[in-house]
């Protein structure tokens, strides 16, 4: 086996992590290069390539695999760098786009303290401005029946008028074109005929055939959008990769939890969106087998943003819609959450209330915290762990970078002098607002959803994760914290992107069907969207011994608007199979909501089918060493602690120091090659065989 190689970009870092045939990983961490994201990209496989003491073309030449998780498409869309694009729906819903869902389309996807000032929300602006959104005379109706005709006529009219306007690219999407596409279809072929080659046409009955008009709408205006973007970047990689030596395919990782070949990621470039954190929750799934995990709380805290996300009996949590800009759109992705609350993140004084304030505004990549030495003067949570004496200043990311203790207690101290307060005192406040918001967060995602996070055990991952879980564990009575790998925690995300399959995923809405279920109807409905994915998989190049399909059924109580997705067995369907389907939905459902919070007096709802199609890609081995080793610790420091409030004596250990089976009391500061570990006052911390750092809060 070659190399596999995996690459994700982050807002402030780009992560590379490259795993050997004997399932080592060598990682790399670059600045991400925002006016070109490609740079970025292959300074990672250069700085890899380097440690590797190897050319990159020689890594390339010698790689199985080469994965990719991309922010292009996010970027384009939140930074309204997107394509001049139209589109065309049926005549009377123009609005759509505009009216989103009302009054929430003003808050939707915010952080819950934007959310309470909503005097203060805006929608965003457009996708696709007014102009450029046409209304075409034809209409399906909910059964899937033509109540009026398509109007060829028309439709090439407004084919002539975009072919003047010169667009980029175009969305379509009819009312209940997922029910008969035909309409979609005429429509696509007259564009095709009338528009350039290189202009970008997607249609809601292919890529997101399910009901919700709004959403299905704005999937595919936002994958309309950012697709000639995208699909350049793409292209582009792909084509330096092939001048480079690499002979394979491209994978780029998708947010539904899989990879996708870099044509399909071209097509769908909207399934690109927020893939990254998606790629660490996989990663956490493929470590949780070996470790015998069954529920884990995923907490990734980068240079932007911290992403938490739930794995519960060892499958991360899905959502059937996604949002970015405070636009929702239909596409299923893994369930994370985010708030602004990175290394990178600005602390800062509310003038209405003097109240100090930590994001969710990053110095980013670029100029960076204050320590850098780039030009940021704004005091980041980097810039108060340095000061605080967890970080090393001649070492950090591996002696890649100097960072200056002087600059970053500059920056606090102006915000100290603000509040009133010594440096000090601001800097251990950052932290402690930092963590506290992250412990918020984590709260919400397991509490407020009927999770016992004392039932979980964190992932900490992320350049900053490691220094700041385990104080988010400690005040939510979590009892173990692991930290993934090790110093590979830091490019966690870039890993799980070598441990994801390729995913082709067919989700098809049911109309009015309705309790009680005919096993041979819902038996057929999953058999078509299954060979269609079926298909895709064969198309790919798999075997199939070398796929994996898996079923889900969409329920929800009759008059309800949220559905529950239980699991299906495969082949066809009996009595028995359709009763155990509604017994896992009453059954998930009081888990979710409380014992004695069913109604199936309502009578239930199959929502909708959906059929998941994995193709088997080259893992990565895990390799185990003996337990047997020892630490030794390097030196003993005055770090200030800030639950503590006080300096303490801490042991500093260094990632030469330590060895499979050693084990280190706390207070401790573990300074790795990409990240930083804390082991607070009374924990311990262990190091297993596959590497990772397992911490017991409480010292048990």
């Amino acid at each position: 086996m070659g190399y596999l190689c995996n690459v994700d970009i982050g807002g402030t870092h780009t992560d590379v992590a490259v795993i050997d045939e004997e399932g080592n990983t060598i990682e790399a961490k670059v600045p991400s290069t925002p006016g070109n994201f490609a740079q970025g990209f292959f300074d990672s496989l250069d700085a890899v390539a380097s440690e590797l003491g190897i050319q990159t073309t020689e890594l390339l030449e010698s790689s199985d695999l080469v994965s990719h998780g991309t922010t292009v498409g996010t970027n384009a869309v939140i930074e309204e760098e997107a394509s001049e694009t139209a589109l065309v729906t049926t005549r009377g819903t123009e609005d759509v786009l505009f009216l989103m869902r009302g009054a929430p389309g003003r808050t939707s996807g915010l952080p819950i303290e934007e959310v309470l000032r909503y005097q203060h929300a805006t929608k965003p602006d457009p996708i696709i401005p007014k102009h450029r959104v046409h209304g075409i005379d034809e209409r399906i109706d909910s059964m899937g029946d033509v109540v009026v005709e398509f109007d060829e006529e028309q439709a090439r009219e407004i084919a002539k008028s975009l072919r003047e306007e010169d667009v980029d690219s175009v969305g379509v999407s009819f009312l209940w074109s997922f029910l008969e596409s035909d309409h979609e279809e005429r429509m696509i072929s007259i564009l095709e005929s009338e528009l350039a080659d290189d202009v970008f046409l997607t249609r809601s009955s292919q890529l997101v055939p399910k009901w919700g008009e709004y959403e299905r709408t704005t999937a595919v205006a936002i994958n309309a959008a950012i697709g000639p973007i995208t699909s350049e970047y793409i292209t582009n990689i792909n084509q330096e990769l092939s001048q480079k030596g690499y002979d394979g395919e491209l994978l780029v990782m998708l947010v539904g939890g899989g990879v996708a070949p870099a044509a399909d990621a071209i097509r769908e470039p909207v399934r690109t969106i927020d893939s990254g954190p998606a790629a660490g929750m996989i990663g956490c799934s493929f470590l949780a087998e070996h470790l015998g995990h069954q529920d884990i709380i995923a907490g990734d805290m980068g240079g932007t943003s911290f992403d938490v996300g739930l794995i519960t009996d060892g499958e991360p949590l899905t959502n059937a819609t996604n949002v970015i800009n405070k636009y929702d759109y239909a596409i299923r992705n893994i369930d994370i959450d985010s708030i602004g609350n990175g290394g990178g993140s600005i602390a800062w004084v509310d003038n209405e209330t003097n109240r100090l304030e930590v994001g969710p505004k990053s110095a980013g990549a670029d100029p960076g915290p204050a320590c850098y030495g780039e030009g940021g003067t704004d005091p980041t949570i980097t810039d108060a762990d340095l000061l605080l004496g967890f970080l090393d200043s001649e070492e950090f990311l591996g002696g890649s970078l100097s960072i200056d203790v002087g600059r970053a207690e500059a920056a606090i101290e102006d915000l100290a002098d603000t509040l009133g307060m010594d440096t000090l005192a601001a800097a251990s406040g950052i932290v402690e607002i930092a963590n506290a918001q992250m412990a918020d967060l984590v709260g919400q995602r397991t509490i407020n959803r009927g999770y016992d996070p004392r039932q979980f055990v964190l992932y900490a991952y992320g350049g900053a994760g490691p220094l700041h879980m385990p104080t988010v564990a400690d005040q939510l009575d979590i009892e173990t914290v692991v930290v993934p790998g090790g110093s590979a925690s830091s490019v966690w995300s870039a890993l799980g992107i070598s441990s994801s399959d390729v995913l082709h995923r067919n989700e098809v809405s049911n109309i009015r069907t309705v309790a009680p279920f005919n096993p041979e109807e819902v038996t057929r409905r999953f058999d078509e969207a299954e060979n269609e994915v079926r298909e895709k998989l064969h198309d790919n190049g798999f075997d199939e011994d070398e796929t994996q399909i898996e079923r889900y059924a969409d329920l929800r109580y009759g008059a309800q608007v949220h559905e529950i997705p239980v699991p299906m067995p495969n082949g066809t369907l009996d009595q028995d199979d359709i009763d155990g389907m509604i017994a896992r939905f009453e059954e998930k459902y009081e888990e979710l909501y409380g014992e004695g919070a069913g109604a199936s007096e309502s009578g239930f709802e199959l929502v909708a089918v959906r059929i998941d199609g994995y193709g088997y890609t080259t893992k990565p081995k895990l390799g185990q060493t003996d337990t047997g080793g020892s630490t030794t610790s390097d030196s003993v420091e005055e770090v200030f602690w800030p639950r503590e409030s006080t300096h303490l004596e801490t042991d500093i250990y260094y990632e030469d120091g330590i060895t499979s089976g050693g084990s280190i009391e706390g207070p401790a500061v573990i300074r790795l090659e990409n990240t930083t570990v804390s082991v607070p006052p009374n924990d311990r911390c262990q190091i297993d065989s596959y590497g990772n750092f397992v911490i017991h809060i409480g010292g048990n």
